[in-house]
This record gives C-alpha cells, structure tokens and sequence, in this order.
C-alpha cells in the first residue's frame, strides 16, 4: 500500500506531479469516497447536487487531477453514501487500484466508514490510498483536530490504522494556533507533525516517505 497525503484536490500540479505520476497509472481504477460531507447533505439529492457528474459543486474538483494524469472518466467509480448496498461498496474497494478520500470532516468519515464496515477492507487494501485534507488526516491512526470554524476544540480521534509514525496539520500556514497544537502533539503523543501547507504533500510508500511541495517537519 501506497499513502499520499495532500491539503487541497491540487495533486497534479507542478510541484507534485513528476513523483505522483510514478504511482498513478492511466488505466487504474480510481474510487472516491465522499463520507466526509457535513449533516447539510442528509439525502441522495443532496449528494447528487454535490457529487454527481451532472451538476456536482465538488464533481470536478476531485476529477481534473485524476483525469490530468491519463485516468478515463469512466475508471473513475463513487460511493454513494445514500444509495449504495455495503455488499455493493465493498466490491467498488475490491474494484479499485486507488482509493480517493475526499476533504471536510474527519470524524464523519471514520463514523460513516464504520457504518459500512469498511475499515478492515481499507485497513488490507494493497493500492494506493490518496486524501485531501481531513482524507489525509483519517490515514493516521491517531490524528488531532486543531480548532478552526468546523471545530471549537482540540482532540485526538482514532483513524484508519494505516499511519503510525507521525501526524500532520493540514493547511499549514504557520499561524500561533497551528503551531500550539502541533507542539502539544509533539509532547504528547507523536515525535514528528508534518505541517502541510496547500501546494504541499506526503507519500508514504512502504517504510519511504518523500516530502512534496511545501511540506514542513517538526520534530520534539
């Protein structure tokens, strides 16, 4: 398995694309799974208005960088939250060389992965595993939650058992807040934070990792 970790849906930009482009292969099935939207989508034309190919707000933005790297639309498969079987989803992971974890709430995502009981089939999953935002954040076993305007307080939630070694902040723009709650990590639970501005990323490839972009390290 394959880990990226990215803070925007910008992974096909200059500064990442030469080292993705070794890992995404134009004929890979890609799956997206959108379980990280917040209680304003609450039934499937809700979802359709956010992720369908017709008129999806998000559609595109999670497409055009699979597409920028030679993968046909039609490779490009979605769970639906609202419409899909579990039987149904699990076969769309078994289907798939890269798993897509979209961006927005973290905690949502893990409850909705669990409620499909995917977590094992993720956990085993040999392709590569890519996430934006709260999709990277959800590929570390224990990762935080610093406050902003989704959340008031700081706290450590259980992830995907997928990335033990350190946690990171995405988003990174160096403010006090940012920088309090990557230190407090630090003394707390994990040696290194990797700080992830919004042109910036990780992949985990095996015991590898390589820094994209604007990536910054703290260490204790």
């Amino acid at each position: 398995m394959v880990n990226m970790l990215f803070s925007l849906y910008n992974f096909h930009e200059s500064w990442a694309k030469d080292i993705v482009s070794k890992y995404i292969r134009s004929n890979n099935k890609v799956l997206i799974i959108p379980f990280s939207f917040n209680e304003k989508i609450c039934s499937d034309i809700d979802w359709q208005k956010a992720y369908s190919k017709n008129n999806g707000k998000y559609y595109e933005s999670v497409v055009i960088p699979f597409l920028s790297y030679g993968i046909k639309e039609e490779n490009i498969n979605w769970i639906n939250y609202f419409k899909d079987t579990k039987e149904n989803a699990k076969n769309k992971i078994k289907n798939a060389n890269i798993i897509f974890f979209t961006g927005g709430l973290p905690d949502k995502m893990m409850l909705r992965l669990m409620e499909f009981n995917f977590i094992e089939d993720i956990e085993n999953f040999t392709g590569v595993i890519i996430g934006s935002s709260a999709g990277a954040m959800i590929q570390i076993s224990e990762y935080h939650i610093t406050p902003d305007e989704d959340y008031n307080t700081f706290t450590y939630n259980t992830g995907l058992n997928l990335i033990k070694e350190f946690d990171v902040e995405v988003h990174y723009e160096g403010t006090e807040i940012q920088n309090k709650y990557i230190y407090k990590v630090l003394g707390e639970k994990r040696d290194k934070v990797y700080a992830i501005t919004n042109v910036g990323g990780i992949i985990v490839d095996n015991e590898k990792i390589t820094l994209l972009g604007d990536t910054k390290t703290f260490t204790k």
